[in-house]
C-alpha cells in the first residue's frame, strides 16, 4: 500500500462493516518511525482505540488504529495511525 494523498478514497473494514473515507490530512506519525497518520472523513460509529483495516485496490490490508474521533452530523473526522510497508 502507498501513502495515501489529500482527496484520496479509502475502503475501511470495520466491527460495524465496510465503509468508504475520504483523506483529508496526511502527516507523519512522532510515536513511530513508519507511522503515518491519516485524517479522514467516514460514515459510522467509530471509537478511540478501534481496530480497523486499509483494503487497498489490490485487496491487501492494512491494519490501523483509530486515534481520536470528531463527530460531525452524520459523517465523523477519524485519525487513523498506521505503519505503512515501504
Amino acid at each position: 500500500m502507498q501513502r495515501p494523498n489529500v482527496d484520496d478514497d479509502l475502503t475501511l473494514l470495520t466491527d460495524f462493516g465496510k465503509t468508504e473515507a475520504i483523506v483529508v490530512e496526511v502527516l507523519d506519525n512522532p510515536a513511530t518511525e513508519e507511522g503515518v497518520l491519516l485524517k479522514v472523513i467516514a460514515r459510522g460509529p467509530f471509537e478511540q482505540g478501534q481496530q480497523v483495516w486499509i483494503v487497498d485496490d489490490d485487496r491487501s490490508k492494512v491494519g490501523a488504529t483509530v486515534e481520536k474521533v470528531l463527530n460531525q452530523t452524520i459523517d465523523s473526522e477519524v485519525t487513523l495511525s498506521t505503519a505503512l510497508p515501504t
